[in-house]
């Protein structure tokens, strides 16, 4: 869990840190709630928590866990685990116990650091040392921790700084190794970008456990900025967010903003407090369309910069970034719906492995494979595609609608088991009423039949996650896609008015009922005598009517399945050319009977020419239909495979 590189400079960020604290102790380095931090505090509490992993026996390498829910304690931690020799795992202690046990089990610490609120939920084994960083300080084995007789856990050989989780948006969260190196050239990549400086005070919107929270500690504290947490973040309530946010810009005086996608669409909306000292904004997580990134810099006084960042914890520090230009010399720039992140940052190798130049492919940041599809375009830009298997072109399409402020599209199941379906989510803009029917009309005309959403809910806002992404394992999800669906506000199947059952059981019957009529009226006229039953002994005279009379109904309900049969069968899922192709197969199974049995009456079995050219004008055809509606019935979708592994 480690990489044997010697950090920039050969000198660890944390230590920068304490180089700050001894060169700047008076400056300000954290400010929380009313809590302020100098940098010469901090380094007094960042040698405090080391002494005290160091009478806990940590060695070098160790690992920590932090499962601290207050922001400036964990980062004191966080640094003095560094300062110790050790590595520190952020995490968050009031996720559930079943996965904070699972990450426990998987990163094996030597020990973690937690509040007595949290003591039972982290002791996840008897012997896991667990020490509280609240309870009176003791010796070794008392007072804060457990008593741990197994052999210690195995070292990360002093190269790794920190183990981070990745975001869990695929699976269960995983463990990345960051090593002292990568922070090393991400804090100089960062600075060297964003023109980071001691005078720089930096707003940062993510909790402790996630790996923003680690970049903006390794952003602002290794360039001797101040960094400003946010005391309350509750992912519930995003307008109190947004009014904290503006409050803290304004008397923080905040020069650098760091947030995800969700809160920049919420200050695009709300407005900036007048006449800030802000200089850069840095938006990142989820997918940011130019429009987007241009509504937000017009929403800005003065010349803010306004960069779309692109990263994945991954390949921490790693990453893309792409920065609007002034607007005033590009007045026409910012108004497609398409996610640009723009150009690697330094000691960044970036490659997207599509089939040819400028086509769709992975995302490959310095060798590591992000999960993200993208293309470079003919400007040298790199446009962010989407997640692979995510519905990034609905999503694309639904944000095109002029009342849509955001949306996603993700698959949900039904109240059938195994029966799953792909449902759009849209939030109205602001001051805008949604109308669902309009809104899938609008995305089903933009996308190709097998990509559409089978429905469209609209919902007031999308659910976050502490750090600041769309939750899609917290969405407003419905019981249904059907009739329940439809009541929660959701336009099911083609965008268009609801018949009646009824009326279309009426009307597919009476079209049974008049093809069928044709088609007895043409035999005689096409194939005289071929249903002459005079010569034929009762009953069996009767028998071969019936016969007849079933060869027409047939007939008639190939016709009625070829005129109203499509929309039913491409509720399926699959896609649309096999879709077609099972369609006209179900319609010539039904239609050929009727030509097929007068022709063959009216045939001499002697005639061999002609019995060859009805075996395979019919026969061979019937089957090769039966076998396309067969794997039809068989073959699962691509999107209900991709959800059920």
């Amino acid at each position: 869990m480690s990489v044997d590189h010697v950090p920039v400079g050969g000198q660890h960020v944390d230590e920068l840190v304490a180089g700050w604290a001894e060169t700047t102790p008076s400056a300000e380095a954290i400010v929380c709630g009313v809590e302020r931090i100098s940098y010469g505090e901090l380094g007094r509490l960042v040698d405090t928590e080391a002494d005290r992993l160091r009478s806990v026996g940590l060695p070098d390498g160790g690992l920590v866990a932090v499962a601290l829910d207050q922001p400036a304690a964990a980062l004191a931690v966080m640094l003095g685990a560094l300062r110790a020799g050790g590595a520190y795992l952020p995490l968050d202690p009031a996720m559930p116990r079943e996965e904070l046990h699972r990450i426990l089990r998987d990163a094996d610490p030597y020990v973690v650091l937690t509040r007595e609120l949290y003591r039972i939920a982290a002791g996840d084994r008897p012997d896991r040392r667990v020490v509280c960083v609240d309870a009176e300080a003791g010796p070794a084995g008392e007072g804060g921790t457990q008593p741990h007789d197994a052999p210690d856990a195995p070292s990360a050989r002093g190269a790794t700084a920190c183990v981070l989780l990745t975001a869990g948006t695929t699976g269960p969260p995983g463990l990345v190794p960051v090593s002292h190196h990568e922070l090393a050239v991400a804090r100089n990549a960062w600075q060297q970008v964003y023109g980071l400086d001691a005078r720089d005070r930096h707003l940062y919107t993510a909790p402790p456990e996630s790996a923003e929270f680690t970049a903006g500690w390794v952003r602002a504290l290794g360039s001797g900025g101040t960094l400003i947490l946010t005391d309350s973040n509750d992912p519930h309530d995003p307008g109190a967010l947004g009014t904290a946010l503006r409050r803290l810009i304004a008397e923080e005086e905040t020069t650098v903003l760091a947030c995800g996608v969700p809160t920049a669409r919420l200050l695009t909306a709300q407005g900036l407090p007048p006449r800030t000292r802000l200089r850069l904004v840095t938006v990142t997580g989820d997918a940011w369309y130019l429009d987007e990134q241009r509504a937000l810099k017009e929403a800005l006084s003065g010349d803010v910069r306004v960069v779309n960042a692109y990263t994945v914890t991954e390949a921490f520090g790693a990453g893309a970034y792409y920065e609007l230009p002034d607007l005033r010399h590009s007045p026409e720039l910012g108004s497609q719906s398409v996610s640009l992140i723009g150009v690697p940052l330094p000691e960044t190798y970036l490659t997207v492995r599509g089939p040819a130049p400028g086509t769709r492919g992975p995302i490959v940041l310095n060798g590591v494979h992000t999960g993200d599809d993208g293309r470079i375009r003919e400007d040298g830009l790199l446009e962010f595609l989407g997640r692979q298997g995510s519905y990034a072109s609905a999503e694309r399409a639904l944000h095109g609608h002029p009342d849509v402020r955001e949306g996603l599209v993700t698959e949900v199941e039904t109240k059938h088991p195994r029966d799953l379906k792909v449902v759009a989510y849209a939030v109205p803009a602001e001051g805008r009423t949604l109308d669902a029917v309009d809104v899938h009309r609008h995305v089903c005309r933009t996308l190709l039949s097998d990509a559409r959403p089978h429905a469209v809910v609209c919902v007031p806002s999308l659910p976050r996650t502490r750090a600041d992404k769309v939750d899609r394992k917290n969405l407003p999800l419905p019981v249904d896609v059907g009739t329940t669906l439809r009541n929660k506000g959701g336009t099911v199947g083609p965008a268009s008015a609801q018949t009646p059952t009824g009326c279309v059981v009426v009307g597919v019957l009476f079209l049974v009922a008049f093809f069928a009529l044709l088609a007895w009226v043409f035999t005689d006229l096409l194939w005289p005598f071929s249903t002459n039953v005079s010569d034929v002994p009762s009953p069996y005279a009767d028998y071969f009517r019936v016969l007849y009379f079933f060869e027409n109904v047939s007939f008639g309900a190939g016709m009625a399945f070829l005129l109203v049969g499509r929309p039913g069968m491409a509720r399926v899922g699959h896609t649309g050319w096999f879709t077609t192709a099972a369609h006209l197969s179900a319609v010539w199974l039904l239609v050929a009977w009727w030509p097929q049995d007068n022709l063959y009456r009216l045939t001499a079995k002697t005639d061999w020419p002609a019995q060859a050219v009805l075996v395979y004008t019919f026969n061979v055809s019937l089957m090769i239909a039966a076998a396309v509606i067969a794997a039809f019935a068989a073959v699962t979708p691509k999107w209900r495979r991709r959800l059920s592994r």
